[in-house]
């Protein structure tokens, strides 16, 4: 027994020895999608101040493909060392995996959540030609014209068709799906009148709103967003129950020790509490956040029982 005892003294002793000298080496931070992205700006603000932070490289690896799995499938299989970490957004990490009954991963198992870096609301927007300056507005001109407008999205499970089949499901009026390959796409035909609106991630659309381009007319986050403070939330505008915002954040594989994951998730929200880095956050359409181990690792498990109960009961799980 002694023997044994001894044993795990001298491994507890040598992960806190190792979490007292990381890092020692760069970090390589594994962004799932495509340079310029939502998920790649964050990780960018995050990984530069980072640097500073821990007096270490960190570098950003974009990796994308599969819709983000061939970027996870890098990580798990990294070694649990902290020398290989993930940004992760609930369309990835959450939706991905709750809209598939036979996933190619578990959230919940193969991943460990470290912190969380920004959230970022969805914006109800139209065409500047549309006769409708309000939500209740574009509810009574959608319902006199049932079936014949028009939203786009980027698919089927994004965020940004999700909210406006919630807001039909809410509001009883049917639109028309029309599919896009990103969010920039669908935002040029809406300018152009080729679709009616978008329910569109933020910062997509944030620069159009702001300067006039389009007429924004909810954001489906709890809050006004500061930038566009006159754009009420859908529960101002008269439509409860479409809070709806994603997330980004800081993951690693499997088996990470406890006291480098938690020296991690403390220089997180650190800098992304940082004044600086606040307002480069906001600047490119998102709300830092700077939620530690516990929160974050609660705010990923009641995303995963939300939105696995929305699929299942949509029918959208197969």
């Amino acid at each position: 027994m002694r023997a044994v005892l001894a044993v795990l003294v001298l491994a507890l002793g040598a992960t806190a020895a190792t979490a007292q000298t990381y890092p020692t080496r760069a970090i390589r931070l594994i962004v799932p999608f495509p340079p310029a992205g939502i998920s790649d700006l964050s990780a960018r603000l995050v990984a530069d101040a980072l640097r500073a932070k821990l007096n270490q490289s960190v570098i950003v690896e974009n990796k994308p493909g599969a819709n983000g799995v061939i970027g996870l499938k890098e990580m798990l299989k990294a070694e649990p060392d902290g020398y290989t970490l993930m940004i992760g957004n609930v369309g990835s990490v959450v939706i991905n995996y709750a809209m598939d009954a036979n996933p190619p991963f578990d959230p919940m198992k193969d991943m460990v959540p470290i912190a969380g870096t920004a959230e970022y609301a969805t914006a109800m927007v139209v065409n500047n030609k549309t006769p409708v300056t309000s939500v209740q507005e574009f509810i009574a001109f959608a319902k006199a014209r049932p079936g014949n407008l028009t939203f786009g999205s980027t698919g089927v499970g994004a965020l940004d068709y999700l909210a406006p089949e919630l807001f039909m499901r809410k509001t009883g009026i049917s639109m028309v799906h029309v599919p896009y390959r990103g969010g920039p796409a669908a935002l040029n035909d809406l300018i152009g009148g080729s679709i009616d609106v978008l329910i569109e991630v933020f910062p997509v659309v944030m620069e159009q709103i702001k300067s006039g381009a389009i007429r924004g007319l909810a954001v489906s986050s709890p809050y006004r967003l500061p930038s566009i403070p006159d754009v009420p939330t859908f529960a101002e505008a008269g439509v409860s129950g479409i809070e709806l915002t994603g997330w980004l954040g800081v993951y690693g594989p499997p088996g990470m020790p406890n006291p480098i994951r938690e020296q991690l998730g403390a220089a997180i929200v650190e800098v992304v509490k940082q004044p600086d880095i606040q307002s480069k956050f906001r600047a490119i359409g998102f709300e830092p956040t700077g939620l530690g181990v516990k929160a974050f690792a609660e705010l990923h498990a009641s995303e995963m029982r939300r939105w696995t109960a929305f699929m299942t009961e949509t029918g959208l799980r197969k």
